[in-house]
């Protein structure tokens, strides 16, 4: 009895070695996400270890305020849209109207945003568009699914 159990648990140990893989250290040249070798050799995503200077927290974003090319205040992100893929698609700005009467959402495509970042802080310094207030104002309203 006892050598049965010691075969099956020597049968099961390599079994279970193969499924299990180490992942790449942090340095490596998957950069800031790790990956983790399948038991066929395929690459399989895992988990992100922080955030770059080149990213953005979604709560920082929402409720910052957006400024035209005249420095003046166009409005702010209510809201973020986000593509099947993981990308953001748009940034939903609440434009016109005054305390939030008459305003209305107009969605501008990500990459439309310049935003800067407060020197060695997380915080946002200023975002910016090419669009006056005045395009946007003439610009299609977004209608939420």
């Amino acid at each position: 009895m006892i050598k049965q159990t010691l075969t099956a648990a020597a049968l099961a140990t390599p079994a279970f070695a193969q499924q299990s893989a180490p992942m790449n250290p942090p340095n490596s040249s998957a950069g800031a996400m790790d990956h983790v070798r399948t038991s066929t050799g395929a690459k399989q995503a895992g988990f992100i270890h922080g955030q770059s200077a080149d990213e953005w927290r979604g709560s920082k974003l929402i409720g910052a305020k957006v400024y035209g090319p005249d420095d003046e205040s166009i409005g702010e992100i209510d809201d973020v849209i986000f593509a099947n893929n993981g990308q953001i698609k748009a940034a939903v700005v609440g434009v016109g109207g005054v305390l939030g009467v008459g305003e209305k959402d107009v969605a501008l495509p990500f990459e439309a945003l310049n935003i800067t970042r407060k020197p060695d802080s997380a915080a946002i310094e200023k975002i910016t568009v090419s669009y006056s207030k005045d395009e946007l104002k003439n610009a299609p309203a977004f209608a939420y699914y």
